[in-house]
């Protein structure tokens, strides 16, 4: 297994609200972005991180789903309860995508809009749904799938953690091959570049032998040279 991790201010932002973590002895990898135009957003993704990190490390957990239940269950509860507490960080919350990977099986769970794909045999395919008001929409025949990426109901969530006491969390399981490719990004990234154009970075890196850090880096150009409004923060795992 190999892994890369690169996160960046952006071009319009002040600070950055993204954090993440690689534990690849646990093979457990996670974005966390905090939610922007709120008081406290750093604070809350990294609030997340922490708590995530400290309980992937209790050998009380028999299993992979239970441990992410369970980690970020702790980490809404610790999030809602900072920000009830402290005035300044009211109405603080931030988005997860957290993937463990054991032997060929994949777990991943996620709260908001930071995304995991599974690039494979020439083709990419998103793993996690969006939690925004625009997919909800798309269900309710309010809008057409198309017009997701330009509506400005893309960026309003309707799950983040520390928003509420309870979060639901939403699990999936896939089984790996070898040579696949995990992506893992915040919607820095799958904002400014569409799935075809993410898929050809990777598809160059395979004709040139790019390693995973010049697959990250180009990336990340590209979405900043679309913009770069937002912060960007990628995770490549080479299986």
């Amino acid at each position: 297994m190999k892994v890369v991790g690169i996160s960046d201010l952006g071009l319009h932002r002040k600070k950055n609200e993204d954090s993440y973590l690689i534990n690849q002895n646990l093979g457990l990898f996670v974005i966390c972005d905090g939610m922007g135009g709120h008081r406290g957003g750093d604070i809350a993704s990294q609030l997340a991180i922490n708590t995530i990190d400290t309980l992937s490390r209790e050998e009380r957990f028999t299993d992979a789903q239970t441990l992410l239940y369970e980690a970020i269950q702790k980490a809404n509860e610790i999030i809602w309860q900072q920000g009830h507490a402290n005035p300044e960080w009211e109405g603080m919350g931030t988005t997860v995508t957290a993937a463990l990977l054991e032997n060929e099986k994949l777990r991943v769970a996620n709260v908001g809009d930071s995304s995991l794909h599974i690039i494979r045999n020439k083709s990419l395919r998103k793993i996690t749904k969006d939690h925004t008001l625009a997919e909800q929409m798309v269900k309710e025949g309010l809008l057409r799938f198309e017009e997701i990426r330009s509506s400005s109901y893309n960026h309003i969530l309707t799950r983040a953690l520390g928003v509420d006491e309870d979060v639901q969390i939403d699990i999936f399981e896939e089984q790996l091959e070898s040579g696949d490719y995990i992506l893992i990004c915040s919607d820095g990234l799958s904002d400014m570049l569409d799935e075809n154009e993410i898929l050809d970075v990777f598809m160059e890196a395979a004709t040139t032998g790019d390693q995973l850090d010049v697959i990250a880096r180009t990336l990340l150009r590209q979405a900043l040279a679309k913009g770069g409004y937002d912060n960007v923060t990628i995770l490549i795992i080479q299986c």
